[in-house]
């Protein structure tokens, strides 16, 4: 072989290292592909655990209601009381409670002496509204809950 011929010498030799542009194309495509199927996923599974993370907090917070109504037979009563409370009876009565999806969601108490309905409403785009009554019926609307009932 003479050296003219050599520049015209493509093979790979043993010693050749490192990816071609083509393989890394493809390698980034793949991954793309994955991200664009594992990314929205997620989202959705952090979004559905939140709404069911509220409607742990609503049982807690009815839980508090019929204590307080096994203590004096009559629920309080409040008119669309947002809690936690910061002052006044619905601070004492709801000390005990705290939401653990208090970032996502906010909590409001309406009641009568003789039943209740909590409520929590989903922040920003959580768009979810969760309900439990003292009769236990349960509702969630809105895209984001992920479940029409609980």
């Amino acid at each position: 072989m003479n050296n003219s011929n050599k520049a015209f010498h493509f093979r790979k030799t043993p010693s050749a290292e490192g990816f071609t542009l083509i393989e890394l194309l493809v390698a980034v495509a793949i991954v793309g592909i994955l991200a664009a199927i594992a990314i929205p996923s997620y989202f959705s599974y952090v979004t559905h655990s939140r709404a069911n993370g509220a409607t742990s907090d609503l049982a807690s917070l009815s839980l508090v209601l019929e204590n307080y109504f096994q203590k004096t037979l009559a629920y309080p009563v409040y008119t669309s009381q947002a809690v936690p409370a910061s002052t006044g009876t619905a601070a004492t009565d709801f000390a005990a409670w705290s939401p653990s999806q208090g970032k996502y969601f906010t909590y409001s108490v309406t009641s009568t002496a003789a039943g209740y309905t909590v409520t929590a409403t989903g922040i920003g785009t959580m768009n979810c509204t969760l309900t439990l009554t003292s009769g236990n019926a349960r509702t969630a609307t809105g895209g984001s809950c992920g479940f029409t009932s609980w």
